[in-house]
């Protein structure tokens, strides 16, 4: 997730006080039908249309700056985490990975070994659970930020995923179970011409001077890439692959904040974010034509020739401080049935923090945000 404005993003919707938020009389239209399982997903948790199907993120653990508890009360991941995402109707799960703060004192190019095992019990255990796993990397503020020692920062990207497919050899994590996602939203000194040649070097690194690792008689390790400036859908169209990059071996991710103002109404690390308390997401045509047209220019550009990859909208979701659960709802809803009905795998963003599904403390779902992202049964209703 990003923690800065996203200057690609539309934006709509009234802003208000902070301390005299009141929520007006408009009410949602969505349509009940965005609340049941339009797209026949249930029965396989969408794995019958997509190899991702419907997952979470594990998000605000291993991404935080220094310790796994750090951003989330002290809280740690756990097996039955997995067993109760999985339980819910999930398939998959996104796991962010902040590595760069995890190096030997001594050296900065080596994931330290203790954290490295962390990361594989995390794994196996959410495997155990049959759940898919992504694991990323997420926060490499030095690559983003240190232009200055740009080339530096670049090999020590290469030098974690040299250490990563090491530790996770394809004869023990099969390719349709453990997905590489080599970079979180690349931004700032990672921009569209940097971005594209780091994933020549990065699929080459993984791809081929790690064939006998990363590759099996069954396939190759299948890789999931996304677009430059935060990984929002305007920089698709300039997304260059390698022609190694197939629909087998390739998933293609976006993420989907928009409208911005509405999802990240009064985040704390959003400069200005105060002054968007209030804002609606009420389904009105205006608001579906937005996220409609981001939709399509991901369709528009699948369509073409020597593509046909799965799209995973690897991020998307509301900050739930002060949005009404009846516009978070909708929203989700409204996001995840139109993925559905593209044939799109999603990772809603996240299990357990300020955008979170479910509620540790009190050890249960929310339910207005479940019962946007896993649906009714058509006939239940």
């Amino acid at each position: 997730m990003s923690i800065a404005a996203f200057s690609l993003f539309a934006v709509a919707g009234c802003g208000s006080d902070i301390n005299n938020f009141k929520l007006s009389d408009q009410s949602v239209v969505l349509e009940k039908s965005y609340y049941t399982d339009m797209y026949h997903w249930n029965e396989s948790k969408g794995l019958s249309s997509t190899l991702l199907g419907r997952g979470i993120n594990m998000g605000n653990y291993l991404e935080s700056p220094t310790y796994e508890g750090e951003w989330n009360s002290n809280l740690t991941i756990k097996a039955s985490d997995f067993r109760n995402i999985s339980q819910s109707g999930f398939s998959s799960v996104r796991i962010p990975i902040r590595w760069s703060a995890h190096t030997l004192p001594s050296d900065p190019n080596t994931i330290d070994d203790a954290f490295m095992s962390r990361v594989q019990e995390v794994v196996d255990q959410a495997i155990q659970e049959n759940l898919k796993v992504i694991i990323n990397t997420h926060h490499f503020n030095e690559l983003f930020y240190d232009d200055r020692d740009y080339s530096y920062q670049r090999s020590r990207l290469l030098n974690f995923w040299q250490q990563i497919s090491n530790r996770f050899p394809i004869s023990q994590y099969g390719e349709d179970q453990l997905i590489f996602e080599f970079l979180n939203e690349p931004h700032e000194d990672v921009g569209v011409r940097e971005w594209n040649s780091l994933v020549v070097e990065l699929t080459n690194l993984v791809w081929n001077k790690n064939a006998k690792t990363q590759n099996n008689a069954l396939g190759q390790r299948k890789v999931m890439i996304g677009t430059a400036d935060w990984g929002g859908v305007a920089k698709l169209p300039y997304l260059r692959l390698p022609r190694a990059a197939n629909p087998k071996n390739t998933i293609i991710t976006v993420h989907f904040y928009e409208p911005f103002k509405f999802t990240h109404q009064g985040a704390s690390w959003v400069e200005g974010a105060d002054a968007w308390v209030g804002t609606r997401w009420l389904a009105t045509q205006p608001q579906r034509k937005v996220l409609l047209d981001y939709l399509n220019v991901v369709d528009k550009w699948n369509a073409a020739p020597n593509r046909g990859f799965e799209i995973n909208i690897g991020e998307f979701g509301v900050y739930s401080q002060y949005a009404p659960p009846e516009d978070q709802q909708a929203w989700t809803a409204f996001i995840t049935r139109e993925a559905e009905k593209r044939g799109y795998s999603w990772n809603y963003w996240e299990y357990s923090s300020g955008f979170g599904a479910y509620d540790p403390h009190f050890k249960q779902w929310r339910k207005a945000l479940l019962g946007g992202l896993i649906p009714e049964d058509v006939d239940s209703l």
